[in-house]
């Protein structure tokens, strides 16, 4: 089958982001933990930002391998992650079909500016000027303002 999505991955220091829009299948976030993966520091603690601002949405089976990416990054030495969700209404999907729910090593907000502001106060400095993703997420808001099919910026 073919993935349905996209994603930019870097790594500021010892702070993975993941960057990612549209509407995600199985195989497309299989994909990006596989990148994920390759790209997280080993041997030393680190944070993760996930910015998921012009994230449409993921089948239930997508969702729940979310947990694996969360347990598998845990394990290898992850802190804490920071996750920009577009709405309350894309939070409670992923709780209801991930199991995750915010706390201590999770903050989830609507801004990177938030997010960077969390990160650096769990020990993590990162800030708006560290986030290489902009026109990544320009072009993917372009492209949800321009397709006809996405309901993104036209649910009430």
């Amino acid at each position: 089958m073919k993935i349905h999505c996209e994603w930019e991955i870097s790594k500021v220091r010892n702070v993975v982001v993941r960057a990612f829009a549209g509407s995600f299948n199985e195989q497309g976030f299989n994909a990006m933990f596989e990148e994920f993966k390759k790209i997280a520091p080993v041997g030393a603690p680190w944070a993760s930002m996930a910015q998921g601002e012009y994230w449409e949405m993921a089948p239930a089976a997508a969702l729940q391998s979310y947990t694996h990416m969360r347990e598998w990054a845990i394990a290898h030495g992850c802190q804490c992650i920071a996750f920009v969700c577009p709405s309350r209404f894309h939070l409670d999907i992923v709780k209801r079909n991930a199991g995750v729910v915010p706390g201590d090593d999770l903050y989830v907000c609507a801004t990177t500016e938030e997010a960077c502001a969390w990160l650096t106060a769990k020990g993590f400095p990162f800030s708006i000027d560290d986030f290489q993703h902009h026109a990544f997420l320009e072009k993917a808001k372009r492209r949800l303002e321009n397709d006809p099919t996405s309901t993104f910026f036209r649910v009430a």
